[in-house]
């Protein structure tokens, strides 16, 4: 059976990181918590140190913002945002690009105050840290796998700019044995290509790799797919204006990867009803920026987690 594959217009721009992975600044950052009468001072000086602690990291490497399928860091003071592929770390709950290098000096004092709500005022009470710190801008890992889009199940047929109608397939090798995840995004949904949508639950961390071996996937050859599972699908790719630009995700871990959150391709409406009788569907799915969030996360717990973005087009 065939899926297809439906895409929308997305422009991509690709930019430089700021800093490279050497750099490391020295940086101030300063935040102030309400204490409130159901946490400890304790409680409320650790949140005004993370939150100083971000900050500061902002300041020096740049706040994250997730649009559609891309990541960027936006600078605080002039607003500019700059696309990114680096990884993040988590504090509390905010996602940072850099990493502590050492804590020089911080500073935590109590700060009182009045609120007036409904004209009556009342007295508040608030931390307020501020920390000095040295850091280092956290990178992505490079891809030690090789991975390319192909338009025919051979090898050497490798392509990046494809027609509407036209079949997809993946090569991929890997010196190293892992779990392997692939996606494409169209700016607004991202698909889950693989695992295919008919394997079992134990695939749903990812397809098991071998070393060494070559893969060719999206293909029903029975040289590649016994190598991993009899349930394959098959790809069929289609425009929906002049020219699509997608861009495809392959994830790579020598770990099982957390389960990404998907769900059935739901925007029937773009099938035909030729298509419907075909037997053409669409892939599980999950929002742009829920995919992000979840990659990101991804990386963020897995230090052994590597990506490769390949950007392709699809004309009518």
């Amino acid at each position: 059976m065939y899926l297809r594959l439906y895409s929308i217009f997305l422009a991509i721009l690709i930019a430089p990181s700021l800093f490279s992975q050497n750099d490391i600044v020295t940086v101030k950052g300063e935040a102030q918590v309400d204490w409130t009468a159901e946490k400890s001072k304790i409680q409320v000086e650790k949140e005004a140190e993370d939150a100083a602690t971000i900050d500061a990291l902002e300041r020096a490497f740049g706040r994250m913002v997730i649009q559609g399928n891309s990541t960027y860091l936006k600078n605080i003071n002039t607003g500019k945002l700059v696309e990114t592929n680096t990884i993040f770390n988590s504090i509390g709950n905010s996602f940072v690009k850099g990493d502590v290098v050492e804590v020089i000096e911080t500073k935590c004092e109590e700060i009182e105050g009045e609120t007036v709500m409904e004209g009556k005022k009342s007295k508040s009470r608030a931390i307020r840290c501020t920390i000095r710190l040295k850091a280092k801008p956290v990178t992505e890992l490079t891809p030690d796998f090789t991975a390319s889009t192909l338009g025919c199940p051979d090898p050497g047929c490798r392509k990046s700019a494809f027609k509407n109608n036209d079949p997809l397939f993946l090569a991929f090798h890997s010196p190293s044995a892992g779990y392997l995840a692939v996606f494409l995004d169209d700016g607004k949904y991202s698909q889950q290509l693989l695992p295919y949508s008919g394997m079992s639950a134990e695939f749903q961390k990812g397809v098991p790799i071998a070393a060494g071996e070559d893969y060719l996937f999206f293909n029903k050859e029975e040289r590649f797919t016994q190598k991993i599972s009899k349930v394959y699908d098959e790809y069929l790719l289609a425009a929906e204006s002049p020219m699509d630009q997608l861009r495809m995700y392959i994830i790579f871990s020598s770990t099982p990867l957390n389960r990404p959150t998907v769900v059935e391709g739901s925007r029937t409406n773009i099938l035909t009803d030729k298509e419907k009788e075909a037997g053409y569907k669409l892939p599980k799915e999950a929002t742009s920026e829920d995919f992000q969030r979840w990659l990101i996360g991804n990386q963020q717990r897995k230090k052994d987690l590597r990506v490769m973005r390949i950007d392709i087009t699809v004309t009518k």
